[in-house]
């Protein structure tokens, strides 16, 4: 658990704004900061800002570390309902992701019956709206009353300023909006989605009450983009207090409700010029939000310091993807990896055969390869080393290949790394230190700090041989 004292020194280190000009101008949302990459990719870096009445009021501190991680977790174990944008998370607050064309409606799904807006289903039910978005509800219920099964209720996607508005399926497929056959599978995805959330949820004695989910078509294929399941774009009720609940003691909420009742508590409503919130509301904010967090994913959560020059530095950093055919490998992954730290140069070790798991291998390499940090990859494989032949086919970057020693096959078989088809060319060094001076000194053409550090290292060299040659020469 995070304690109050680190959550107020993290006031010092909240991310309001990032700034990544090697990737150009940034469109800005009320949290997140996103850019384009080549490729059908983007950046999408959430910021510790929240918004509520439709404008950003101020900043809780680790909130957009929860948001990415939350829904990086999500989008994890959903994949098997439906694919998502993510491609890699190579921060606490980034995420890359492929590019969406996103449907035209808000798919919002409810459990229960509660809201204060006027698209929200107790709203309407409470008004008399007969069929509020095409559906029957039973007569009698209450707010707050669970609903006999979970509903899809979009809405249209209203312009800044403007109001969404209610519509039921039918309405969305004559509008137009969205194709019957594509409709019907965003809302049984959607309520695939909503039927596991209601399952973690109650699992860590939470009811997911409602969210919303942004859909959208990758190469025609139907994704789920943005966030999922997070306090942000979710309502979620203690469900203990929810079967306490009476009308003077309502559900407790874990959501950005929070945010509104601290506000409406000092007097706030929507009306007028926002307050700023003051650092004991933040804190008490970001408390609940990664109270959240750990309740869902039965993880601890760890403030990632460095605030916004951590972000900006993860994205520029020359990086090091060390490929192994196997664990068998990873010896002689480990004294690249050491060998790279010389050069303050960040590795990862992964493993992917290219023989036994090559839609793995390819899974692998496009979340690299739509990182925009600088790269060198290096294959480390030995008997029959297809690795490295189809990493350099796969990516644009340099790769270098350094196939381990065996006693089994008469030393490196250096043969299959040299066999290589035109246009695929990775270099080839035995050493591991000295392939991981190679990298260096390709990444060095980037990197000016890499570049002094190899020149050191070629000095040192120099001046042992003058050392050691002027000792020998007295002899």
């Amino acid at each position: 658990m995070v304690t109050e004292h680190e959550l107020q020194a993290a006031l010092a280190e909240v991310i309001e704004t990032v700034a990544l000009p090697e990737l150009g101008a940034a469109m800005s949302g009320k949290v997140r900061e996103a850019w384009r990459l080549p490729g059908g990719k983007r950046v999408l870096v959430t910021t510790d800002r929240v918004s509520a009445f439709d404008r950003v009021l101020g900043t809780i501190p680790c909130k957009g570390q929860v948001l990415n991680q939350l829904s990086a977790w999500w989008f994890g174990r959903t994949r098997g309902i439906v694919g998502n944008h993510m491609i890699a998370v190579p921060d606490a607050n980034t995420m890359i992701v492929r590019d969406a064309e996103p449907l035209p409606v808000e798919v919002i799904v409810r459990g229960f019956l509660t809201g204060v807006t006027s698209t929200s289903l107790w709203t309407m039910y409470a008004a008399g709206v007969e069929r509020p978005y095409g559906l029957d509800l039973p007569p009698g219920m209450a707010k707050d009353d669970r609903l006999p099964r979970a509903v899809v209720t979009p809405t249209t996607k209203a312009p800044a300023g403007a109001h969404d508005e209610p519509l039921s399926g039918a309405e969305v497929v004559r509008r137009g909006l969205v194709a019957a056959a594509l409709w019907q599978r965003v809302e049984a995805s959607a309520l695939a989605l909503f039927a596991e959330g209601q399952r973690v949820a109650e699992a860590a004695g939470l009811l997911l009450v409602d969210t919303k989910y942004e859909l959208g078509l990758v190469a025609g294929e139907l994704t789920l983009i943005d966030e999922v399941h997070t306090p942000d774009s979710s309502r979620y009720w203690v469900k203990a207090a929810w079967e306490a609940r009476t009308p003077d003691a309502p559900p407790e909420h874990l959501d950005k409700e929070l945010l509104r009742k601290e506000l409406a508590a000092i007097g706030y409503r929507g009306d007028g010029p926002p307050p700023v919130l003051s650092d004991a509301i933040r804190v008490r904010l970001a408390g609940r939000y990664i109270e959240l967090y750990e309740r869902l994913t039965g993880e601890s959560f760890v403030p990632a310091a460095g605030g916004r020059g951590r972000i900006e530095r993860a994205l520029s950093q020359p990086l090091v993807p060390i490929l192994m055919g196997s664990r068998s490998d990873l010896e002689h992954g480990m004294k690249v990896k050491s060998a790279l730290e010389a050069f303050g140069i960040a590795s990862v070790l992964r493993v992917a055969s290219a023989h036994k798991s090559p839609a793995l291998l390819l899974e692998v390499l496009e979340g690299y390869e739509a990182d925009p940090r600088p790269k060198v990859y290096v294959a480390i494989a030995g008997r029959s080393n297809a690795l490295s032949g189809m990493l350099c086919a796969a990516v644009t970057a340099p790769v270098v290949t350094c196939p381990p020693y065996s006693d089994r096959f008469g030393g490196a078989d250096v043969f299959s790394s040299l066999r290589m088809p035109s246009n695929v060319a990775p270099a080839l060094v035995l050493d591991p230190e000295n392939a991981a001076f190679f990298c260096a000194k390709v990444l060095g053409l980037r990197a000016p700090e890499v570049r002094w550090k190899v020149a050191q290292a070629q000095a040192q060299s120099r001046d042992k041989l003058r050392a050691d040659d002027a000792e020998l020469s007295r002899l």
